[in-house]
């Protein structure tokens, strides 16, 4: 999977998430965020095109293929957690500074957890 940062994000409130996936161990191409919708939960969650999905609620997502993805995210009524792995050097969206996003609070997003491994290894 190479070098890069590992992010849980977090979305309540049920489907439409606002993003498209591609790939999947059929293609033999990771799962990765095609496309996301513009003023969508996944928006102003900080997902990102491009971002490469680990795990899906717990479910690894490694060894899915596209279709066993859709079967997984259909069967997601409320909350949705992702663990996702970034590229090194793609910019970040941090909120921690933030005391109460507007647009987090109305849109029903629980959290944004970011985690930078490769770069706290190193300090």
């Amino acid at each position: 999977m190479g070098t890069g940062d590992f992010i849980c994000i977090s979305m309540t409130g049920g489907a439409p998430w606002g993003f498209r996936l591609q790939g999947g161990k059929e293609q033999k191409q990771p799962l990765q965020v095609a496309k996301i919708r513009n003023q969508s939960k996944a928006s102003g969650s900080g997902l990102c095109e491009g971002d490469e999905v680990v795990s899906i609620n717990g479910n690894p997502c490694a060894d899915l293929t596209y279709p066993e993805v859709i079967k997984l995210m259909e069967s997601i009524t409320d909350s949705l957690q992702m663990l996702i792995k970034r590229r090194v050097g793609t910019p970040f969206l941090f909120l921690e500074d933030q005391s109460h996003p507007p647009f987090l609070h109305l849109l029903g997003y629980t959290s944004l957890l970011i985690v930078t491994l490769a770069n706290q290894l190193m300090d």
